[in-house]
Order: structure tokens, then C-alpha cells, then sequence
């Protein structure tokens, strides 16, 4: 009897132990989710008649997404700005799913609103207005940054403030215009136009990664900026080969001539002497294979290998390559924390929400995500990528007037060598006046030193002109 009524405590407690378990999940999965869960589309309160949306404006107050007088959702009037900010504001059939209109419906619909203060509209015959939000990005930088993305090709530009983490210009190409979709016109929307690539397109980094690379060898070994490289334009090992662009034989160099003229013997080379572990360990700290959870928008994960089946993996990885994959937010994070001398800040979509009362239901505060790297070694990186402008592949990133830091990269996405690679380029204006980050991808663009480049500078200039 005794026993018996041991073990029936026993189940007694782990029934509760259980409980409070579950309940404990159920709470942390409502913290991290619970936004997603109120925006989706099958959400029914969402839906519900009486509830006009606010309005969505750009960090200088311009309507970007207002509700008429009967009812309509209405868009800014200038189409290519419309289609420029069509991933980033969304539309209310839900079709960019990591949109404005879609992740924060319930702001723009005050869902929160006390159901006493719901009964009295309804009582009233009243409409409910929702909450206005006002975003960071500026409307008239990301039309720009659109109108001058090379024709004909997909992939996206991501600017932001990399000392309060305020993202200033998310350009997404192919776009669409959200009035074909709320009118179901016969108008043609390109295939992938709804994904935001800033967000959500994962791409092959190629060479942009070698800033990582390089952030780990020095981090390991202070004394590797000293030690002399030979690249003789192909590198054999056992299982495989490294050839750097044209087969160019950069020679007997030092490690920032080998960063300013991307070699990939050289970086290939530092990835072997470095492993896995150590490679894998800084790529993490960088935000690598992590579940980011921003709060203002959904962006996907990057990727880097847990583990190779070969030294061939593992140097193909040190250089980009591989299973290494990133999205264009997240390589501007990479670029804004080496000009922020080794900081990473969280990146931030929502300046502030106010209801219809005009009075700030929540305000946008820059916060650091985290120390990736130590200043010395930040400030190291920041100088070698200011010589790649200056004097090595990214000399089309000029700003006159400014000191431009940053890397340009090819990524092979195909064994097909006659397919083009992306094109990249990430970087930085190093000033504390105008502290901006860019990431740019062009999908079959070819060379990183080409279209990437040029445009990086061109909407690098649009950002001190239109924000400041």
C-alpha cells in the first residue's frame, strides 16, 4: 500500500511538472509567435467590417498606405514608387506575407482595443480606426534605389543606419503594384515578385563572405596581417582545386593585398588553417545558422555548414561557396558591424505606432544585438576594405567627398560555367555623420566590381541627399 501511494505521488507530481512545462511553452511560443499569429490572413478578427486600417507612412511622414473615405485601401500615387515599396508595405490580400500590411495587421486594425470599448462602436454604429505606423525606410531613397536597378534583372538592395539599426531601404526586384492585386486585374505580376529577397532571398554569398573569413584569421592570430602569402593563380590539394577569377596569379602578397584583389587561393588557404570549428564558431557569432527573431519583420536564417564531408567543403566554404548561404539584410548587418567597430545592432522596420487618438502606442529604440567582434580587429577589416575601394575591385564604389569601405563578390550558383554569377557588393560609408550600410545582389550579374558596385555608390549618395 505504501509503494502504492508512493508512485501515485510520483505520477501526482509529473503530472504537474508537465503542466507547467506545457503552460510555460505555450507562454514563450505566444511571446516569440504571437505577432505572426495575430496577422495572418485566416485570423477572423482581422476581417472584421467595422474596422478601418491606419494609415503606413515613411520616416518623413509621407503616405505610403491610407484608408478612404469608403472604405478602399489606397496607395501612394507615383506607380514606381508604389511598385518600389510593394514588398516592404505589402497589400492587404496578404501576398507579401512579411509585408506591413500583413505582419502588423493587428496595429493597423487595434485588435488590442478593449472588447467594452468594441461593444460601444458597435452600439454606436461607429467604424473602429486602427493605429497608424510609421516605418524608418525612406519612400523617396527606395524609388530611387528601384528606378535604377539594371533592367531585366531580379535580386535586391538593403540599406540601413548601422549605428541605430534603422533600415532605411529595403529594394526587392522583381516588385509589383498592390492595386493589380486588390482590383484582380489581368495585369501580368512576375513570378517571385511577392518575396522581399532583402528578407527572404537566401543567396550564395561568393568572395563578400571573405570578410568573415578574414574577421576569424585575425581574431585567431593577430600575427597573420604580417605573414606573407604566394598566390600562384590555382591552388591543388587532395580532392580538389582553387582557382582565383581569370586564373590571375596575384604572387607573393600580404593579406590585405589578398582581401583588396579577392583571392580565393590565399582565402581558401585561410580557411584549411583555420578548420571548421574555429570558422564555423566566428561565422555564428556574425548571426550564421540562428533563429533571428527582430520583432518588426520576418527574415529567414543563414546558413553556414555544421559540418564537411572534406577539406574540399571546408575551403570552398572560407570562400563563399558551397553550402554558405545569406540573406541581403543580414550582409549589411555583417558590413554595419565592422563600421561600428565590431557591434551588432538589431535591425529596426518600425519607427512608432499611434492610435487614433494620436497618442505613441510604441516607439522604436536602437539596441545592440550583440559583440561580434573587438574594435582592433573591426577597425583592421574596416581598413582593408577601404583599400578595396579605393584600389581594388569595388573602385566603382566611390563617393566623392566620403570614405567608402567595402568587398565585392561573385557567386557561382551552377557546376554550369556558362551561367553568370550573382553579383554582390556590401559596404559601409565610414563617417559618424552618416553611418549607412548597403547590401546589393544582382542575380546573373557577373562581377561584384561591375553593376553591384555602381549602384551601391549611386544609392549610398541618395541616402545622404534624402536622409540626411
Amino acid at each position: 500500500m505504501k509503494e502504492l501511494r508512493r508512485n501515485m505521488r510520483l505520477i501526482g507530481a509529473l503530472v504537474v511538472v508537465m503542466f507547467i512545462a506545457l503552460a510555460g511553452w505555450f507562454a514563450m511560443t505566444v511571446y516569440t509567435q504571437g505577432a505572426i499569429w495575430a496577422s495572418d490572413a485566416h485570423n477572423t478578427r482581422l476581417a472584421a467590417s467595422n474596422t478601418l486600417r491606419g494609415d503606413i507612412t515613411d520616416r518623413h511622414g509621407n503616405l505610403l498606405a491610407t484608408t478612404a473615405s469608403d472604405g478602399s485601401r489606397q496607395y501612394t500615387q507615383n506607380e514606381q514608387a508604389r511598385r518600389a515599396l510593394s514588398q516592404t508595405v505589402g497589400d492587404i490580400a496578404g501576398m507579401s506575407g512579411v509585408g506591413v500590411e500583413t505582419f502588423h495587421s493587428s496595429e493597423l486594425m487595434d485588435i488590442s482595443t478593449s472588447l467594452l470599448d468594441r461593444l460601444s462602436e458597435l452600439f454606436h454604429g461607429a467604424d473602429h480606426m486602427g493605429s497608424s505606423i510609421q516605418i524608418t525606410v525612406d519612400g523617396r531613397l527606395q524609388a530611387a534605389i528601384a528606378g535604377r536597378f539594371p533592367a531585366g534583372y531580379k535580386g535586391a538592395v538593403c540599406v540601413m543606419n548601422y549605428r541605430t539599426g534603422e533600415i532605411l531601404a529595403m529594394v526587392s526586384k522583381p516588385d509589383y503594384d498592390p492595386y493589380d492585386i486588390m482590383s484582380r486585374s489581368d495585369a501580368q505580376v512576375e513570378d517571385t515578385a511577392f518575396l522581399n529577397r532583402c528578407l527572404q532571398g537566401l543567396y550564395t554569398p561568393g568572395s563578400v563572405f571573405k570578410i568573415v573569413t578574414l574577421a576569424s584569421a585575425v581574431t585567431a592570430d593577430p600575427n597573420v596581417i604580417t605573414q606573407p602569402f604566394t598566390c600562384a593563380g590555382v591552388w591543388e590539394y587532395q580532392g580538389g582545386r582553387v582557382v582565383c577569377a581569370g586564373g590571375n596569379a596575384h604572387g607573393d602578397v600580404d593579406l590585405k593585398t589578398a582581401f583588396k584583389k579577392s583571392c580565393n587561393v590565399i582565402f581558401g588557404k585561410l580557411a584549411y588553417q583555420l578548420g571548421l570549428e574555429r570558422l564555423r564558431a566566428t561565422a555564428e557569432a556574425f548571426g550564421f545558422n540562428e533563429n533571428f527573431k527582430f520583432g518588426d519583420f520576418v527574415v529567414y536564417n543563414s546558413s553556414f555548414p555544421k559540418d564537411v564531408g572534406g577539406m574540399s567543403e571546408l575551403v570552398w566554404a572560407g570562400i563563399g561557396q558551397g553550402q554558405v548561404l545569406v540573406t541581403p539584410l543580414h550582409m549589411a548587418m555583417i558590413a554595419g558591424t565592422i563600421a561600428n567597430r565590431g557591434v551588432m545592432m538589431k535591425p529596426m522596420l518600425i519607427g512608432k505606432v499611434v492610435n487614433s487618438l494620436g497618442v505613441n502606442t510604441a516607439v522604436g529604440q536602437s539596441a545592440v544585438y550583440r559583440q561580434v567582434l573587438s574594435e582592433a580587429v573591426a577597425g583592421k577589416i574596416a581598413e582593408y576594405m577601404y583599400e578595396t575601394v579605393q584600389s581594388g575591385t569595388a573602385t566603382r564604389a566611390r563617393v566623392q567627398g566620403y570614405a567608402v569601405c567595402g568587398k565585392t563578390g561573385s557567386a557561382e550558383v551552377s557546376d554550369d560555367k556558362t551561367v553568370e554569377t550573382n553579383a554582390w557588393f556590401t559596404g559601409f560609408i565610414y563617417d559618424d555623420a552618416h553611418p549607412y550600410a548597403i547590401a546589393v545582389v544582382i542575380e546573373g550579374g557577373g562581377a561584384g566590381a561591375r553593376m553591384p558596385s555602381q549602384l551601391a555608390s549611386e544609392a549610398l549618395e541618395w541616402t545622404i541627399k534624402y536622409v540626411g
